[in-house]
């Protein structure tokens, strides 16, 4: 195959299953996240429950795995009991291994 054409196909191949970045939904749970995220560092009871809430809704609408929303209410727990620094480390450590997740 002569250089020329090997570039048209790699390029057509690219066009087709385009770059691989997130999805309109990951991209959605992660601004959720990164408002619980907030609530969380501020200590926010009041934001700590509407993001809460919004995770739920999340899930309930199919766009959040059940296995990330475990992840995510384990955080939410952790801040609801009071463990501020606990649930802070967490959300931290959740954010740098899914920077974007479903």
């Amino acid at each position: 195959m002569k250089r020329s054409q090997a570039m048209a196909v790699g390029l057509l191949l690219f066009a087709i299953v385009g770059c691989g970045g997130p999805s309109t939904d990951e991209r959605e749970n992660r601004k959720a996240f990164e408002r619980l995220l907030s609530a969380i560092s501020l200590k926010n009871v009041k934001e700590l429950e509407r993001d809460a809430q919004a995770i739920e809704v999340r899930r309930k609408e199919g766009v959040l795995s059940e296995p990330r929303y475990a992840d995510l209410l384990e955080i939410i727990g952790k801040a609801r009991q009071g463990q501020w620094e606990a649930a802070e480390n967490a959300a931290y450590a959740f954010r740098e291994k899914r920077p974007y997740f479903r």
